[in-house]
């Protein structure tokens, strides 16, 4: 890895393009490239923004192999395993260390809805099947269920489950966390419109989906930046206006099809955004770089 977990701030949920049903490898070195370039220091794929869900197995392979060879250590490459499945999850997992992934990122089990004990038992097996860094993801927007503090104090032995992202909504909850469990996980967001009031509370960096529309932003935001009302708040915020309030990867697709002309393709159960969203989206991206940003929706 191009650097240690302490040192990782920014770190960018890719998304997957697709171009006529397939992986666009191409555009997915354009993309890798335009992270090292901006200097983003990691990224994870395959997770809910890189369509993992819609993945076979061998695209996942591929994807995160490609991410890994273009990357070539110039940032952190980490790979989304998690699954509502316990197994099916340490499999994903220990594909992703044969293939070479910095580390990786664990949902909370979803739709199930497990007892804490049983989440808590699906984190120490998949931490104890590896050797890498693990991420726990912590989204009840998501997964609907909130273990919060009572999950973290219980995986505090567990060395390599180093961080947590913390999903949209939880701001409160990570404000209220006590500061040894502060201390013991490194704390990131993927709220985007929370962003500069969880730097503010003391959170350590960012894993968005914001990243691979503005990384040159999001790279160059500080925490002192953020907490005095940093632009990239005002750019999340528009963008979640314009899209009528939601966020997955087709409105994040729309946006960089406007801005780097990459294809807005999506895998079902995701549509790509009616085209009156594209156009808002557009006018959003236009008010925010402050010059006129066309797209073929608006040709």
């Amino acid at each position: 890895m191009s650097m240690g977990i302490a040192e990782l701030r920014t770190v960018t949920a890719l998304v997957t393009p697709f171009r006529n049903g397939a992986v666009e490898h191409s555009l997915l070195n354009e993309a890798v490239d335009r992270q090292v370039r901006t200097g983003i220091d990691g990224i994870v794929v395959c997770d809910i923004f890189g369509e993992g869900h819609a993945l076979a197995r061998d695209e996942r392979d591929h994807l995160l192999s490609a991410c890994l060879e273009r990357a070539a250590g110039r940032l952190a490459v980490f790979a989304a395993t998690g699954t509502n499945n316990t197994a099916e999850t340490v499999a994903l997992t220990r594909r992703a260390a044969e293939i070479g992934a910095d580390g990786v990122l664990v949902t909370v089990p979803y739709y199930s809805k497990p007892t804490l004990r049983g989440v808590i038992g699906h984190f120490r097996e998949v931490a104890g099947a590896t050797r890498l860094p693990v991420i726990l993801d912590d989204d009840p927007h998501r997964t609907a269920l909130d273990c919060g503090q009572a999950l973290l104090s219980s995986l505090t032995d567990i060395q390599n489950i180093v961080g947590v992202r913390h999903g949209i909504g939880r701001l409160e909850a990570f404000h209220r966390l006590p500061a040894d469990l502060r201390r013991r996980y490194r704390h990131y967001s993927s709220d985007d419109s929370t962003l500069p009031m969880f730097l503010a509370c003391g959170g350590h960096g960012w894993i968005s989906a914001l990243g691979n529309v503005f990384p040159y932003r999001l790279a160059a935001m500080t925490p002192v930046a953020a907490s005095a009302g940093d632009l990239s708040f005002r750019q999340a915020q528009s963008l979640l206006v314009a899209a009528e309030g939601r966020w997955d990867a087709a409105v994040v697709k729309a946006a960089t099809a406007i801005l780097y002309e990459t294809p807005s393709e999506v895998r079902l159960p995701l549509v790509e955004v009616e085209p009156q969203v594209s156009e808002a989206i557009a006018h959003a991206l236009a008010a925010l770089e402050g010059q006129p940003v066309f797209s073929r929706a608006l040709a």
